[in-house]
């Protein structure tokens, strides 16, 4: 199945530090909220080679933030995608606009968001 054209961000890349990821989240809501994409994916990377996964963590602890303070509507942990039935997909504003592809294979590396 070919990977959908759908609104990533990378904010992970080599040597990323967690300030400079959380920084970057914050620029790219702020444009989505400007008119930019309503749901988006932001890639944090899921740990594997440290298993501390401490981008994706700092960016849902963010994202529980900014959906406190109206911020953004929703997020979606990458890996709830593809259970229809959880409480966290069923929870997220936007779950029809996730591409099958992502709720075929899901990937805790990405947490979709919706402002």
């Amino acid at each position: 199945m070919k990977r959908p054209s759908f609104p990533e961000y990378d904010l992970h890349p080599q040597g990323a530090r967690v300030d400079d990821a959380l920084a970057q989240l914050n620029r790219i809501i702020s444009s989505a909220r400007g008119g930019g994409a309503g749901v988006f994916a932001v890639i944090t990377g899921y740990g594997s080679s440290g298993g501390t996964a401490m981008i994706k963590n700092a960016v849902l602890a963010a994202c529980r933030r900014y959906r406190r303070q109206n911020h953004i509507r929703g997020f979606l942990d990458g890996e709830y995608a593809g259970d229809i039935f959880s409480s966290q997909y069923m929870a997220f504003p936007e779950a029809s606009r996730i591409p099958v592809f992502y709720k075929r294979f899901p990937n805790p590396g990405i947490v979709f968001i919706c402002v």
